[in-house]
């Protein structure tokens, strides 16, 4: 049985794509190139290699969550030095973490992937990337309004890593 890499993820729209690629190229030293930016999103949950009857049920799951839309704030950068991963954090949110927690909890209780940290939503700029890149001004705050999340495919086409949404979710008041 055929399997994909899933997870559950809020994608950027243009205006904060804009901001965060202005910050990186005036802002940020740094000896690698950036995650693309096609693939910028906050994970709310990561489901490993997952099969197409699962992926259904995931499906008809994330369609039962009821919750509003909400906006994030960004103006935090920060890293995780053991795996050189720079990112860009939200400041706390519940309705964010109120949406990450069943997706989670689903992953877990069928056994698709446990995940070893608490959550920490982030948008990942940089993987392996050391030491840490020099920032030599803050970003510009910005605000995403989460209005929808999606269930992405991660794979490879020949142009690199794409993070391809299969089925969106809106949140409604």
């Amino acid at each position: 049985m055929s399997t994909r890499r899933l997870f559950f993820g809020i994608g950027l729209d243009s205006p904060a794509t804009d901001v965060i690629q202005r910050w990186l190229d005036d802002s940020v030293a740094y000896r690698k190139a950036p995650t693309l930016s096609r693939n910028w999103h906050v994970t709310l949950a990561f489901l490993a290699q997952v099969d197409t009857p699962t992926t259904d049920a995931l499906i008809d799951f994330a369609s039962q969550i009821d919750s509003a839309p909400f906006e994030l704030h960004f103006a935090q950068s920060g890293y995780w030095s053991h795996n050189g991963i720079f990112y860009l954090s939200p400041s706390p949110c519940e309705a964010l973490k109120s949406l990450a927690a069943p997706l989670r909890d689903i992953s877990e209780q069928w056994q698709l992937y446990t995940n070893p940290y608490a959550y920490s939503p982030h948008i990942t700029l940089f993987r392996n990337h050391k030491p840490i890149p020099q920032v030599r001004a803050s970003i510009e705050p910005f605000t995403l309004t989460v209005s929808n999340f999606h269930l992405y495919h991660s794979h490879t086409l020949q142009d690199g890593l794409h993070y391809t949404p299969i089925a969106s979710f809106g949140l409604s008041a």
